[in-house]
């Protein structure tokens, strides 16, 4: 059963509903009405549901494309301002305090080795830690 509240994996990554959700998109793509209010609606900044981000992306209709861009642009300067903002996972061991299920290194996951966490002396030279200076 399709929940996207659950926290268990299965329920909230379910194949049907993908499929389900690439076929409205397709099936909605020149809706110009629906298209104009979900771009009305992102501009709010509350977020969207996943069909409705799927629908903006299968957008193909040039004029609502780039308005689309230009609101993406917006919002993208109202939270960071004119710089690039980047998020990527760097392991560098297996150790983790969080419990984020996508992700095998978190906590609770006890089918990998014990986590392992590395003292000041023993981080690979040319690395620091951070908040330790160079």
């Amino acid at each position: 059963m399709y929940n996207i509240k659950s926290r268990q994996a299965e329920e909230f990554i379910n194949h049907q509903e993908i499929l389900d959700t690439l076929e409205y998109a397709q099936a909605n793509r020149n809706n110009r009405p629906l298209i104009e209010s979900l771009i009305d609606k992102a501009a709010l900044c509350q977020g969207l549901s996943h069909r409705e981000a799927a629908l903006l992306l299968e957008c193909d209709e040039p004029e609502l494309v780039q308005r689309i861009y230009h609101l993406a642009r917006e919002i993208k300067r109202k939270f960071y301002g004119n710089r690039i903002v980047m998020f990527a996972p760097l392991y560098l061991s297996n150790y983790c305090v969080n419990g984020c299920v996508y992700c095998p290194y978190h906590a609770k996951n006890r089918t990998i080795p014990p986590q392992e966490t590395l003292a000041r002396g023993d981080t690979p030279r040319g690395y620091r830690l951070a908040g330790h200076g160079a």
